[in-house]
């Protein structure tokens, strides 16, 4: 597969496991969030065949409170950590769940870099260890002119 940066070492894996793209389907009464729970399942039903898998998943849980989906990410991260034979690598916003989960030595925290200066963001696609305290939501509410246009309603 295709890799953005300069070279990319990578073990060799049995299959490759994507939760990027999970959606609601209202003919079918599921809510975003229930397919984000079936999406773990099968995601655990998968990982226990003994075979080697590269998982990705993109914010764990968005769909429901923030209270809940930190207390279902940690649940899952933790019992992920039991699988010896896959590699995990997911993304969220929840910043609040890596300090409980810094006591495991196998947990890898790392983040993209965003450099603000006079209320514009740029990015460098560089890696740095540790967890962003990065907080832009409302700086790109503004700069996008939301914040005016709501303000002149």
């Amino acid at each position: 597969m295709g890799v953005p940066a300069k070279e990319m070492q990578l073990s060799v894996f049995d299959g490759l496991l994507s939760n990027i793209n999970v959606i609601d389907n209202l003919a079918r009464g599921e809510s975003y969030f229930y397919n984000e729970v079936q999406r773990i399942k099968a995601t655990i039903g998968k990982i226990t065949d003994g075979r080697k898998w590269l998982i990705l998943i993109d914010e764990l849980f968005k769909g429901t409170n923030v209270e809940d989906a930190m207390k279902c990410s940690t649940a899952v991260i933790e019992g992920f950590l039991k699988s010896k034979n896959s590699l995990f690598i997911l993304s969220t916003h929840l910043y609040e769940i890596g300090e409980n989960l810094k006591r495991y030595p196998n947990i890898s925290f790392n983040y993209f870099e965003t450099i603000t200066a006079q209320d514009k963001l740029s990015f460098n696609y560089q890696l740095r260890s540790g967890i962003s305290n990065d907080r832009l939501g409302y700086l790109i509410l503004q700069r996008e002119g939301v914040v005016k246009m709501l303000e002149e309603l």
